[in-house]
């Protein structure tokens, strides 16, 4: 059920890999390289992210019933979009302090991505019938 939302995790977790790579190699002689990088990659996170709320925005339309665990799924996109934005500004000042927030965003995003695949789906089944669910799953296939 909702397979392209969830078959999306993986391109955020490829960024997310390359991102933890630059912070567990990060080389103070050479950082504007791994701060450039870091800031980039955050930027495609962020577009990535967006992208992957609104596949869960589009998907559940007007429906009342799945539209506030949606909602709540997007109070977690705002924290990750203001903890990147913290590493893209740190970044661009090319400050070592780019890394404060990796932890927590680290923390935040991998809880998310599995209270996705389980709660959020689980939620959505509770709610929703089978008919609507396969409306859903109509439209996200033509999205994607």
């Amino acid at each position: 059920m909702l397979e392209p939302i969830i078959n999306h995790q993986k391109e955020i977790k490829e960024i997310f890999k390359k991102m933890e790579f630059l912070r567990d190699n990060f080389d103070f002689g050479n950082s504007k390289v791994f701060l450039e990088e870091i800031k980039d990659l955050a930027k495609e996170m962020k577009k990535e992210l967006e992208y992957h709320f609104n596949l869960q925005i589009y998907s559940v339309g007007e429906n009342e019933k799945a539209k506030k665990f949606v909602m709540e799924n997007l109070l977690v996109r705002d924290m990750l979009f203001r903890m990147l934005g913290f590493i893209i500004l740190k970044a661009d000042e090319n400050s070592v302090d780019t890394f404060v927030k990796f932890d927590d965003f680290e923390e935040i995003l991998k809880a998310y991505l599995k209270k996705e695949k389980g709660l959020f789906l689980q939620q959505i089944r509770e709610v929703l019938s089978e008919n609507e669910i396969k409306e859903i799953e109509k439209k996200l296939r033509e999205l994607v």
